[in-house]
């Protein structure tokens, strides 16, 4: 508190001021925060404090996740410890007025469940992800939920700090079957988004569940969810993928896509 005025003093983080509290993160707080000289929106994410393993752990994860530069990987902007040593990182806001929208949120707005294009959409992104991560990193995160897949007012779905969460619990020995149990979880989330049940046994085919569904999509997330023959890698699960597969990789996000953010105002910077 600030003796003569008895309100709380203003936190920041370098040139980043802290203006609200978003929904946390499992790992880490999350604040909207405009940093000081072009009034740009951020997101600062700050996490426990750790030792100095910890600390070494957390610069060495973030280093690597800033050398990488993907389409669709959360940009690092800036990251190192506050006054405290609580472990900090900067990413660009992709929200709006409301805060941040995860997948999870965007599908519990349109009724729980996505059009096949929309959901094919989601999917390639988020694979074309996990194969940028797996080629510039070399670690692991392990299985996806979609509360860590933000959608940005473009409808681009993003992976939000892939691998930091594990990097500060210690180093991990990365299984063989890693990287498929990476893309199990997007085929799982797929499901979800199509029928808007678990990917969970005994499964419904989602061709008895969505109108006019191509079959193929039976074949897919039957491959996907298989526990002896799923997609091994990311490539595999996008050149498989049904209907309009990759042609959807480089659209502009308009039509049918720009149509699950109809319901949004997505301001440019803080209080915009």
């Amino acid at each position: 508190m600030s003796a003569q005025t008895g309100q709380p003093k203003t936190q920041s983080f370098g040139r980043f001021r802290l203006v609200r509290p978003l929904a946390p993160a499992s790992y880490a707080e999350r604040w909207l925060s405009l940093h000081e000289d072009d009034h740009s929106s951020h997101v600062v994410y700050r996490f426990a404090a750790v030792d100095k393993s910890g600390q070494r752990r957390f610069l060495s994860a973030l280093e690597r996740w800033a050398a990488v530069k993907g389409s669709h990987l959360l940009e690092i902007q800036h990251f190192s410890f506050d006054a405290v040593g609580r472990p900090c990182a900067v990413t660009p806001y992709l929200g709006n007025h409301d805060g941040l929208v995860s997948l999870r949120g965007l599908a519990a707005i349109k009724g729980g469940r996505l059009s096949p294009l929309e959901t094919e959409r989601a999917v390639v992104h988020v694979l074309e992800g996990l194969r940028e991560a797996h080629s510039g990193m070399g670690a692991c995160h392990g299985s996806l939920t979609m509360d860590e897949l933000l959608v940005d007012r473009h409808g681009r779905v993003w992976i939000e700090l892939y691998g930091i969460s594990r990097a500060l619990r210690g180093p991990v020995e990365p299984r063989p079957d890693s990287a498929q149990d990476e893309v199990r979880s997007v085929v799982e989330f797929a499901y979800e988004l199509l029928t808007g049940l678990p990917a969970e046994e005994p499964r419904i085919a989602v061709s008895r569940l969505v109108k006019k569904i191509e079959p193929a999509w039976d074949l897919w997330l039957d491959r996907g969810l298989s526990g002896f023959d799923g997609f091994a890698t990311p490539d595999e699960a996008l050149t498989a993928l049904p209907t309009v597969g990759g042609i959807i990789r480089e659209m502009k996000p308009k039509g049918p896509v720009r149509s699950l953010f109809s319901r949004f105002r997505w301001p440019t910077r803080i209080g915009g």
